[in-house]
């Protein structure tokens, strides 16, 4: 596996921009990918602050929220910032037709392995990614810019690892919403690793996700200002807009 940390139609996205409220368009958020274990420890304690308040877990005395796959030389964590601290995280988990450690697998065994097995290769051996553990802090839970803020610095990765196919288990809730990002319906609803909610899975091939992202430049890395994410690979803090030309 390739060194993961370096290396639908418009009719149907335009309905999102509306959900982007326009006192956040002009917001400047520093972005990093954890190298260190300050910003890991950053967003453990923001998955434990949102999944506590959202009730998905039981509060723990050290209000953090980790698991065996964060260590996984496959994934790699994003911790946005802005003036108040970290607000924002995700974590992206690599699949290869070789190398399938990732909750997803677990919590959908006989499915990703399916998908895995018809997926189109890819150049970096990376066919597929997880894109899990999606936080917000309860405190900018209204801000859904900052979903679209982590697709696109997620998607960076995609990009260059060239995956194939994007999973992410998601709430019943929350479907609706990934089917206007592209993703369709696989299975659940399911157990899923460390939370006590249901998730289906959904999957968006790699075609889709290009559509999509050329279509909402909110999610698409490429409207990104070039060498941005050279600094953002090698772990150096960035500073990215919540959207472009607002």
């Amino acid at each position: 596996m390739s060194n993961i940390g370096t290396n639908v139609g418009v009719r149907s996205i335009d309905p999102m921009k509306s959900n982007v409220s326009r006192r956040n368009h002009s917001r400047v958020y520093t972005a990093t990918l954890a190298h260190t274990n300050e910003t890991l420890q950053d967003a453990f304690r923001l998955r434990h602050a949102c999944y506590v308040d959202s009730g998905f877990i039981e509060p723990r005395p050290d209000k953090i929220f980790s698991d065996r796959f964060d260590a996984l030389p496959s994934s790699a964590t994003i911790v946005v910032y802005d003036e108040s601290g970290a607000v924002a995280s995700v974590r992206v988990c690599f699949l290869s037709r070789q190398e399938r450690e990732a909750p997803v697998h677990h919590a959908f065994r006989q499915e990703v392995d399916a998908i895995m097995d018809t997926a189109s290769s890819s150049k970096a051996d990376v066919e597929a990614a997880e894109i899990t553990r999606l936080v917000r802090s309860p405190d900018c839970a209204n801000n859904q810019g900052l979903v679209f803020l982590l697709y696109r610095l997620a998607g960076h990765l995609v990009l260059a690892n060239d995956v194939q196919v994007i999973l992410s288990s998601v709430r019943r809730n929350h479907v609706p919403f990934y089917h206007r990002l592209g993703f369709v319906d696989v299975a659940g609803p399911r157990p899923y690793p460390g939370l006590n909610c249901p998730m289906h899975l959904l999957k968006c091939p790699r075609s889709e996700y290009d559509r999509v992202r050329a279509a909402f430049p909110l999610m698409n890395p490429d409207a990104t200002p070039p060498g941005t994410f050279d600094d953002f690979v090698s772990g150096r803090p960035i500073t990215m807009p919540l959207s472009f030309g607002s």
